[in-house]
């Protein structure tokens, strides 16, 4: 398989992403230096590097404390990950509304959504989710907040290509969002916040037992 890009080491990582994200790599998959080396035809310490960034962005945990593998995320991941995630996404929402936050990120990021062909991939409709999320944050317009939220987003990808029976269908996922910045728009703090923690809430609902 050939990699069209100068920098080898970004396009590996890029590749095996896609393959996580999209599923074509399961959860508990082996991801070893020699397999990697020999499927995309680079030599080993690129691909070590590579793995390198996938463990540092959480798409590559150690399984018996040496070997690399596409992580397995279990229940208390994902309650841990929402458990983290809300109140920031939750925080950034108050202050795009009390602030005047612009929204053009956001609508821009929706459309895109909203405008995915019945025939976009799972992966594709996480990306353009999380796209969502990354833009409704950025436009609290906190440096701090935009450094630590996206991160965050990656594993958040993850949790959704593991999960993707539990989550709303295509249709049901692009109105859920609708709705969440049509309530930032709405100029109200209180009710913007709350939707914001119902939006988060009810998918952590539809991604555990309840």
């Amino acid at each position: 398989m050939a990699l069209r890009t100068t920098n080898m080491r970004d396009a590996l990582v890029a590749e095996v992403r896609q393959q996580i994200l999209s599923g074509e790599l399961a959860p508990g998959t082996a991801l070893t230096e020699q397999g990697l080396a020999t499927t995309f035809g680079v030599a080993r310490p690129t691909v070590r590097s590579a793995l390198q960034e996938l463990e540092a962005r959480h798409l590559a945990e150690r399984a018996d404390g040496r070997s690399l593998r596409v992580p397995v995320l279990t229940e208390a991941d994902v309650r841990d990950l929402f458990r983290v995630r809300l109140p920031l996404e939750v925080a950034a929402v108050r202050a795009v509304v009390t602030d005047g936050g612009s929204l053009a990120g956001p609508k821009a990021a929706l459309a895109v959504l909203e405008a995915l062909p019945a025939s976009a991939s799972w992966a594709e409709r996480v990306e353009a989710h999380t796209a969502f999320h990354v833009a409704l944050v950025e436009a609290a317009g906190s440096p701090r907040l935009s450094r630590i939220y996206p991160p965050l987003q990656e594993e958040m990808q993850l949790c959704l290509a593991q999960l993707r029976e539990a989550h709303p269908d295509p249709a049901e996922l692009a109105a859920e969002h609708r709705r969440l910045l049509e309530a930032v728009e709405s100029g109200n703090p209180a009710g913007a916040e709350a939707e914001a923690k119902d939006h988060l809430e009810r998918a952590l609902k539809s991604l555990t037992a309840g």
